[in-house]
């Protein structure tokens, strides 16, 4: 395996969770060493058959400078992702360092090794939906999901009619594709019932269809069918079959994924509903890099 070095790329990034790192940018030093297969642009000297250092780069730069961090970890594991998952380097290590975060040192940092097996498995589809001041909570969820999870994808969004209680506002609706080591449980438990807990979401125990700030399910995981919780829950979760709120946005992230229990590609599923009460909504989910 042939390796691009990117040494010393110096950035300004907001990164910390001291009072005082809050909301000033800092100086953080990256260094890249990304794996890949170069041997065709030995052979024929063109730039066209080389791995172009400069557009990944430039997509670091975008996305970190546009970003906030707790933790240097979390930053690594996106530039980890990035490298990967968009770029498709076999391999990538990654190290991150503060200048001067700690006394008597020239700096503190992390250094990280991911591959592509490092990210297909436990791979979850997480539905959402909104019909609460949905423009704000839709990209507030996303972006909780990218804090507690490495997010993969996010599909467009979609404007739906409410279902079961009529007397609503219309909701809108959509999926992101995360990678994770929790378990399902420990998912709706850290990731899901936490964000719905942050953005204020109230359930009424007399209309389980009331309009709600958001609501996050697990609809895939993996290629795996199996019940969890105390419910238990279901995955699949069933409304991929009922509903094209459901099944079109997660058909949009992954077309060729066949459903674990019917055998059938989520786009074949996604074509079978009427689709006509949808629309997509250009919402801005609020970070660069997907």
């Amino acid at each position: 395996m042939d390796v691009i070095e990117i040494s010393h790329l110096r950035l300004r990034a907001v990164i910390g969770f001291s009072a005082h790192e809050l909301d000033a940018a800092q100086d953080i030093v990256v260094n890249l060493r990304i794996g890949i297969d170069e041997r065709l642009a030995g052979e024929t000297d063109q730039p066209d058959d080389a791995f172009n250092y400069r557009t990944i780069t430039k997509a670091i730069i975008r996305f970190v400078e546009a970003s906030r961090f707790f933790l240097l970890e979390k930053l690594a594991e996106q530039i980890a992702r990035m490298a990967v998952i968009d770029f498709k380097a076999r391999q990538v290590e990654v190290s991150v360092h503060k200048p001067g975060a700690l006394r008597r040192s020239d700096s503190v940092g992390i250094r990280i090794v991911r591959q592509a097996s490092d990210y297909e498995r436990n791979i979850a589809f997480i539905s959402l939906g909104s019909n609460i001041s949905p423009a704000e909570n839709i990209p507030a969820a996303v972006e909780l999901l990218r804090r507690y999870t490495t997010v993969l994808g996010v599909s467009p969004v979609y404007r739906s009619p409410p279902q079961g209680f009529l007397e609503q506002e219309p909701y809108l609706n959509m999926a992101v594709k995360v990678h994770t080591l929790r378990t399902p449980s420990q998912f709706k438990a850290d990731v899901n019932d936490r964000i719905e807990t942050e953005l204020k979401r109230v359930r009424d125990p007399q209309n389980k269809n009331a309009p709600r700030t958001i609501d996050l399910d697990i609809s895939l995981w993996n290629d795996e069918a199996f019940e969890y919780g105390c419910k238990p829950w279901q995955i699949p979760d069933v409304d991929i079959m009922r509903f094209a709120h459901v099944a079109i946005p997660l058909a949009e992230l992954a077309p060729d994924l066949v459903h674990p229990t019917i055998n059938e590609r989520l786009r074949d599923i996604a074509a079978g509903f009427d689709a006509k009460d949808l629309r997509r909504v250009n919402l801005d989910l609020g970070f660069p890099g997907l």
